[in-house]
């Protein structure tokens, strides 16, 4: 069980998934959370009861190198194919969860309908510490970082890997995007990381929705009432 809710655990490509399923009738559609399956989970619930599933996969890195979106592709076409539901799902992605879910809309866009990111992580040179992040576990990012890709002090400067490096697909394939951020989060630096996409965003017509939270910082993620966004989502869904 996962907050009440039937859930269904084994695994997937050598990694731990999860389905989880609502109560009422599924509406045929997949919600894919990219990663802290159990933090913040009012959405979720909330997604469930509406007739949503929610489903998770583990990840070797947080800092979604290729290899990791390839499997979380496969597991998308593996769960619509399980749950008879759309390949199209609706991408949540909270922090470095963020950055896996907008990487994953860049490459494989086919399989993402909707976009909700909070304090998203779209730069992985702020997170290894060469912008104003300033969070007490930045070292211990920067060596995951360096670890992950294989870059070290002297070439992590050209790492091109992270989410605002490739974000013309949303934009071609119109892909909706909801973002929330909290003004006073010194972690993930919204003007190093969000504020890139919703700029781009904005100078080329996309659609997004941005929600700015008062004197919040990286946590708590989510709003008290997430009403505004699964309003945005499901209108925007395709």
């Amino acid at each position: 069980m996962w907050n009440g809710f039937e859930s269904k655990e084994f695994i997937f490509a050598e990694r731990d998934a999860r389905i989880i399923y609502p109560k009422v009738n599924a509406n045929g559609r997949l919600l894919f959370k990219t990663e802290y399956l159990d933090a913040f989970p009012g959405f979720d619930i909330a997604m469930l009861e509406r007739g949503y599933h929610l489903i998770f996969i583990s990840h070797r890195s947080r800092w979604a190198p290729d290899n990791e979106i390839d499997i979380m592709a496969d597991f998308v076409r593996f769960a619509a194919k399980e749950l008879g539901a759309s390949e199209k799902c609706i991408l949540e992605g909270m922090s470095c969860g963020g950055l896996q879910a907008a990487r994953f809309a860049e490459i494989y866009p086919e399989l993402t309908s909707v976009m909700y990111l909070d304090a998203p992580v779209m730069n992985l040179l702020s997170m290894a510490g060469l912008g104003e992040c300033k969070d007490e576990g930045v070292q211990s990012f920067y060596r995951e970082i360096c670890n992950t890709f294989g870059v070290g002090s002297s070439t992590i400067i050209n790492l091109r890997k992270s989410a605002i490096d490739n974000m013309r697909p949303l934009i071609e394939n119109e892909i909706p995007i909801i973002m929330l951020y909290g003004n006073a989060d010194d972690c993930v630096i919204y003007t190093e990381n969000g504020k890139v996409l919703e700029d781009y965003y904005t100078a080329n017509g996309g659609n997004i929705k941005v929600i700015a939270k008062s004197m919040c910082g990286h946590h708590p993620h989510g709003l008290d009432d997430p009403a505004l966004i699964i309003e945005f989502i499901e209108k925007n869904m395709k």
